[in-house]
C-alpha cells in the first residue's frame, strides 16, 4: 500500500539536536453534552500523564481505533510498555457519540461493485465479532442488543433507496424481511413510514458505555492517560517525544488514531471530509408515553435514503433521534450549534409520534465522522515509526475495530488474509482544496437534503 506522505513536519531550530515538531492547532475538546455518556454511572477518576515517562508504543486517541490497536498490541507483545493518550475521557469523544449501530453491512444508493462490498463486509463482520466477544468476555454493560436494523422509507426518495438496499442484500446472499406500512405502524406506533426492511446480523449498543468498558479492560501492560491532550509531537533522534500540559512521554513509535483530528498531527490532511451529525435523547418514557410506540420494544431505524433520520428506542425506554449532516472543517461540535439543531430533532420526533408533544430532550450533542472521496483508507506506516489508522465512511465502529486490530498485526509483523484485504483498500484520495471543497460539499449536502426531505 502506498504511504500517505506526512507533509506537516516542520524544522525546529535552536535546540541541542535537530528535531521535527508539530503543534496541533485544535484540541478535540467538546463543550456540548454526550447523552450516551451522561446517562451512565459516574466514571472512575481519570489518570493524567504527569512527569516524564518512556514507552515502546504510544497511541494518540482512545476511540474505537486506538483502543482496538491497544487491545491487540497488548496481547501480541505482553512484555512491551504501551500508552494510550486521549484529550478527553474514553467514550466521551467521537466513538462514543454515534448512533450505536454495530453494523455488519451498510450501503446506500445503487448496488456497488459486489466484490468491493464483500471485501468491506469481511472487515465489518470481523470487527463486529471482535466487539461481540469483548462485550461478552469482559461483561461490559453497554445494552448490547442483537436487533439488527430496520430501514424505513417515508417518501419517494426513501422508496427508491430501500429497493436498492434490498437489491444489494440479495446480491450478497443476505436475508431480510419486508414490513408494510401496517406492520411498521404496529411495531413502531407510527404511520410515518410507507415501508420497512429488517436486516439482521448487527447489534445496537450504548457506544459510550462500550468504549468505557473497552478502556477499563485494557491489557495490564497498557496505561491509559485521559484528559491529556497532546500539545506537541516531536521526532527526536531515538523516536518521538509527546508533550501534554502536565507531562512528557517518550516513545519508540507512535500510532495516530485521533479520528478526524489526525490532520492536526500532519496526517492525511486534505484526504477526508469531516462531517458532523447531531443527536438528541429523551429521558426514559413513562408507560403512557410508551403506549404511542407500538409494541414498545427496543428498535433501531435507519433512514432508507442517505439523509434520512436515525431513530432508536433504547432498552431503558429512551427515544434517540439523529439527523442533519454539516461540513465542519474546524473545531469539535459546539453547544450553541447543537442547541439550534435539537429543535429539528423535536420536529422529527413529533412527525412520527404527535402524541409525544410533552416529551422533552434530556441531552443533545454532535459527533464528527470522516468521509473519503474514494472510500479509501488511512492505514499503515506513514513515516518511519509513525503509524496511522482512520475509521471512515459507513460502519465506523465495526470497521474501526477491525482496522485497529489489523494495524496492530501489521506493526507486529503478523500476516493474514484479512490483513491483506485491509491493505488492498486504496489510500484515501486527495480532495480538492478549499474553498472548492466547501462549495462541492454544500451542493451535495443540499441536493441530498432536498431529495430526502420527506424522510427527515
Amino acid at each position: 500500500m502506498a504511504a500517505v506522505p506526512l507533509r506537516s513536519w516542520i524544522w525546529r531550530a535552536g535546540t541541542d539536536m535537530p528535531r521535527q515538531s508539530i503543534r496541533p492547532r485544535i484540541i478535540p475538546r467538546h463543550d456540548d453534552s454526550n447523552g450516551w455518556w451522561n446517562i451512565l454511572p459516574p466514571a472512575a477518576p481519570e489518570s493524567r500523564l504527569t512527569g516524564e515517562k518512556h514507552v515502546e508504543t504510544a497511541i494518540i486517541g482512545a476511540g474505537i481505533c486506538g483502543l482496538a490497536v491497544a487491545h491487540q498490541l497488548g496481547k501480541l507483545a505482553p512484555q512491551s510498555e504501551i500508552a494510550v493518550l486521549d484529550a478527553e475521557r474514553a467514550g466521551f469523544g467521537a466513538s462514543g457519540r454515534n448512533a450505536g449501530f454495530m453494523l455488519n453491512l451498510h450501503s446506500h444508493g445503487p448496488p456497488k461493485k459486489i466484490d468491493i462490498l464483500r471485501r468491506n463486509m469481511q472487515l465489518w463482520e470481523s470487527g463486529l465479532d471482535d466487539l461481540r466477544h469483548m462485550v461478552r468476555d469482559f461483561q461490559i454493560a453497554c445494552d448490547w442488543h442483537e436487533f439488527g436494523r430496520i430501514y424505513g422509507s417515508a417518501g419517494s426518495d426513501g422508496e427508491k433507496h430501500i429497493d436498492e438496499i434490498a437489491d444489494t442484500l440479495g446480491q450478497l446472499g443476505l436475508t431480510y424481511s419486508w414490513l408494510d406500512a401496517g406492520q411498521m405502524q404496529s411495531r413502531l406506533g407510527t404511520a410515518f413510514y410507507r415501508r420497512g426492511l429488517h436486516a439482521g446480523g448487527s447489534a445496537l449498543v450504548n457506544p459510550a458505555a462500550l468504549l468505557r468498558g473497552l478502556a477499563r479492560h485494557l491489557p495490564v501492560n497498557i496505561t491509559l492517560y485521559e484528559e491529556s491532550p497532546v500539545t506537541r509531537l516531536d521526532r527526536v533522534s531515538n523516536g518521538f517525544e509527546i508533550v501534554t500540559d502536565t507531562g512528557t512521554l517518550r516513545a519508540d513509535r507512535v500510532v495516530v488514531a485521533a479520528g478526524v483530528f489526525m490532520r492536526q498531527f500532519g496526517v492525511a490532511a486534505g484526504r477526508y471530509v469531516p462531517m458532523a451529525t447531531y443527536a438528541s435523547l429523551t429521558p426514559p418514557l413513562s408507560d403512557s408515553e410508551l403506549s404511542h410506540l407500538g409494541t414498545a420494544e427496543p428498535f433501531g431505524v435507519l433512514g432508507g435514503s442517505e439523509y434520512g433520520a436515525t431513530i432508536r428506542l433504547t432498552r431503558d425506554n429512551r427515544l434517540f433521534v439523529r439527523n442533519v449532516f454539516k461540513h465542519v472543517p474546524g473545531s469539535p461540535t459546539s453547544r450553541t450549534e447543537v442547541s439550534r439543531i435539537s429543535t429539528l430533532h423535536r420536529s422529527a420526533m413529533l412527525n412520527r409520534w404527535p402524541g409525544l408533544a410533552d416529551v422533552t430532550f434530556e441531552h443533545s450533542w454532535g459527533g464528527i465522522m470522516a468521509f473519503t472521496w474514494n472510500d479509501g483508507t488511512i492505514f499503515g506506516e506513514i513515516e518511519p515509526g509513525l503509524f496511522a489508522v482512520l475509521t471512515n465512511d459507513v460502519s465506523p465502529m465495526t470497521r474501526g475495530a477491525a482496522a485497529g486490530r489489523l494495524l496492530a498485526d501489521y506493526m507486529s509483523g503478523s500476516s493474514s488474509g484479512l490483513l491483506s484485504t485491509q491493505l488492498s483498500i486504496p489510500t484515501a484520495r486527495r480532495l480538492p482544496p478549499r474553498p472548492f471543497l466547501d462549495i462541492g460539499v454544500a451542493i451535495r449536502r443540499g441536493l441530498l437534503h432536498f431529495a430526502a426531505k420527506r424522510e427527515f
